[in-house]
């Protein structure tokens, strides 16, 4: 056992002893395993905050959602039920009847607008109100941007871009709303796209500008992705599969 042991700390001491050069090279002695990180301690405290917040992040956004939505049905009923005969009082007994109720006369009036008496209706109104001052910039402001939301063609927001603003250097998300402006483009001979950058965390809020199609940056990220970034004040990022996509 000693003469065994004996040779085994002389085979080590001959692997540790510096090698000499062979033909100009070197032998490089293996570099020893990096120190492992010490094994965190099991803290129950920071489990329990931790699932807590988890247990937050997932239920959170199902209660904001169905708040919202109760409270517009809720809303609407409410407006809705008053105008309700009586012999329709059954369906203001639940729960959405008077959504239901608003969704159908909507849809009525709109079939109607399509046949050459409904257009009537609506050219006659129409030009009653052109004869009001005030009333007809608001109603003619208000229907354009309703005609434009509700047409299957819509063109807005198609495009999300960064644009510097508000100073050189720094970039803000924008939405291209028209590329033709000729009304405003043909006073100072440039070829202008409009564009709206709304205010985080309130989008309805914001600036439309006037800017060089060739200082647009274009983003990869469609329009209600930008505007997920905008809302969540840049917390929102794109999610990376297990891939690495």
């Amino acid at each position: 056992m000693t003469e065994h042991g004996s040779q085994n700390r002389n085979r080590s001491n001959i692997a540790l002893a510096p090698l000499p050069r062979v033909g100009g090279l070197a032998y490089i002695r293996p570099m020893p395993p990096p120190p492992q990180a010490p094994a965190r301690s099991f803290n129950f405290f920071t489990w329990l905050r931790n699932s807590f917040l988890t247990g937050i992040a997932l239920v959170l956004p199902f209660v904001v959602t169905a708040w919202l939505i109760w409270l517009v049905v809720t809303l609407i009923d409410t407006r809705v039920e008053p105008l309700v005969p009586p012999e329709l009082n059954i369906l203001t007994r639940f729960p959405g009847g008077g959504l239901l109720l608003a969704i159908a006369a909507l849809t009525l009036i709109g079939a109607l607008a399509g046949n050459l008496v409904g257009r009537w209706i609506v050219n006659t109104a129409d030009a009653g109100i052109a004869n009001l001052p005030l009333v007809r910039t608001i109603y003619g402001g208000a229907k354009q941007v309703f005609k434009q939301v509700a047409a299957p063609e819509r063109t807005s927001f198609k495009q999300a871009v960064l644009v510097e603003f508000p100073q050189p250097g720094s970039y803000a998300i924008g939405f291209i709303t028209n590329e033709d402006t000729s009304e405003v483009a043909d006073d100072i001979g440039a070829d202008l796209v409009a564009v709206y950058v709304p205010q985080a965390p309130i989008p309805t809020s914001g600036f439309l500008l006037y800017l060089p199609r060739a200082s647009l940056k274009l983003l990869a990220i469609p329009p209600d992705e930008a505007l997920k970034r905008v809302i969540s004040l840049g917390i929102i990022r794109k999610e990376v599969s297990a891939n690495g996509k």
